[in-house]
């Protein structure tokens, strides 16, 4: 969708200078009487259905369509915004309506919410919308080592004991690395899981100190890191996570949200975060949370793919590596609902 303001000196002369530049197609969103001699009207029209991208484009193209997605959001977030300021209501059909009510009601954001249920018809296609625009990752798949950051509470303890797991059941030699200077207890909680586990662990404060480390590890299929639970704007923290990510150490970065926190600061985290080097999202605790929005918001404006989600306290258990269908369905279920496995889902 494109969206444009144009003002003229009057509604006729604004309509005509719509019609030459967007077609018979546009339509008007709102309008507003500036002064006497001057009106201002937004217009939009879809170009969707002319610009359809071909199935299996390369990453190149992925990321060409994500910049136009994300620049439509920034568009209709302006409209919103405007017509909230002039008193215009959004007049649509009662299922969009619906729709939308739906969207905005489990926190996906209202921009987001509208450029979707303008696209979709019912939930069916709403699932296939969000499948195609959600992408998913293997975890762990090529690097030696994982690490795994987020704010405090968030799950990364837990998180990182479930993927450990379940790289020992695939076979694979796991050791951990505890990167917490600032809680005992989570250390000593990982120390107690990885005697548990049989296998290596370590706790550093730096680093220069997980360089050394590592190197006792040679026979080692992957490490994970676990890091101390901060909030983000936490400039020491952030600091030592970024020296850590672009050092030349073989490394998977995991960004760690929580499903069950306010939607207000995972945004605001935003801020924080986007200038770490993240190359995924895990979302936590989908058996706590009471809308699931956050999960559409948050892989929108990261431009990151979800690696896994964790519905519960059970370990090894309840962790899924879905792919981006299981994720949209698990996103628009009712809460009440059981969360269970489907085709693309290990657990």
């Amino acid at each position: 969708m494109k969206i444009k303001r144009f003002r003229a000196s009057g509604f006729s002369e604004a309509l005509k200078e719509i019609k030459k530049t967007f077609g018979e197609d546009a339509v008007i969103l709102s309008s507003e009487q500036i002064s006497p001699s001057l009106v201002e009207v937004v217009a939009a029209v879809d170009y969707e259905k002319k610009s359809m991208a071909a199935e299996g484009q390369d990453s190149a193209g992925a990321e060409s369509e994500l910049l136009t997605l994300r620049r439509e959001i920034a568009e209709l977030r302006d409209v919103l915004i405007l017509m909230k300021k002039s008193g215009y209501q959004m007049r649509m059909p009662e299922r969009k309506y619906r729709l939308l009510k739906m969207l905005t009601g489990i926190s996906i954001r209202e921009e987001f919410a509208l450029r979707l249920c303008e696209k979709a018809e019912d939930m069916d296609s709403l699932i296939e919308i969000l499948s195609k625009e959600i992408r998913t990752v293997d975890p762990g798949g090529s690097s030696k080592m994982v690490m795994l950051f987020g704010p405090t509470g968030s799950g990364k303890t837990s998180t990182i004991i479930k993927l450990a797991s379940q790289a020992i059941k695939r076979g694979e030699r796991i050791a951990i690395i505890s990167l917490d200077s600032y809680k005992m207890g989570g250390a000593e909680q990982v120390r107690a899981y990885t005697r548990i586990l049989n296998i290596p662990f370590a706790r550093v404060f730096d680093a220069d100190e997980t360089k050394r480390v590592l190197s006792r590890f040679n026979n080692i299929d992957r490490v994970f890191i676990d890091t101390a639970g901060r909030h983000p704007s936490d400039r020491r923290y952030l600091d030592q996570l970024k020296r850590l990510c672009r050092s030349d150490l073989p490394m998977e970065t995991h960004l760690i949200m929580s499903a069950s926190s306010d939607n207000d600061f995972l945004i605001e985290s935003y801020r924080y975060y986007k200038e770490m080097d993240i190359d995924c999202l895990g979302f936590t605790k989908l058996d706590e949370s009471v809308n699931r929005g956050c999960i559409y918001n948050l892989s929108l404006i990261y431009s990151r793919p979800i690696a896994y989600l964790t519905t519960g306290q059970r370990i090894p258990n309840d962790i899924l590596f879905p792919d981006s269908r299981t994720v949209a369905r698990l996103i628009l279920e009712n809460n009440d609902n059981k969360i269970r496995p489907n085709k693309g889902v290990s657990q």
